[in-house]
């Protein structure tokens, strides 16, 4: 949650603590190219919208286990931990709790995360509070969104 990279891995990751039945829960969009956007709120503080941006998803990578797209949350640069999580239908939500290290800052955050996919759309939300330094509370908000758009480039 503290970084927009975050927020991204978030959109497409979710968790390592999760019950057995969801760990073998598969994740499956259509292979492509793919847009994606990303915007972060920090009351008091203007940040800048995101340019959409695109990425080619291989049939390889469009079909993934859960758990394997959480672990890649947790072992990143972000150092995140997923409990509490619940996976309804095509609704993963969770909480979440990041402490990674920028710049020789500590950073601290935690607060819930809620993505909503299909074969060919995902959109999730963030918001919480991050510390940094261990200061005082920064609340925040995110919202990304992604969808398929057409085939690779060759």
């Amino acid at each position: 949650m503290t970084t927009a990279k975050q927020i991204k891995s978030i959109m497409f990751a979710a968790l390592l603590t999760a019950p057995a039945a969801a760990a073998d829960r598969v994740i499956q969009v259509e292979p492509g190219l793919w847009e994606y956007s990303h915007s972060l709120a920090i009351p008091g503080i203007l940040t800048p919208p995101d340019k959409q941006q695109t990425h080619c998803i291989s049939p390889k990578d469009a079909k993934q286990n859960l758990s394997d797209l959480l672990r890649k949350l947790a072992t990143g640069d972000a150092k995140c931990t997923v409990t509490d999580m619940k996976d309804t239908l095509n609704t993963v939500k969770f909480d979440l709790a990041c402490s990674p290290d920028f710049e020789g800052l500590k950073i601290t955050s935690s607060g819930k995360a809620a993505f909503r996919y299909s074969r060919t759309k995902i959109s999730g939300t963030v918001f919480g509070m991050m510390q940094i330094n261990q200061g005082e509370d920064i609340f925040l908000n995110g919202v990304g969104t992604a969808h398929r758009i057409g085939r690779c480039p060759s």
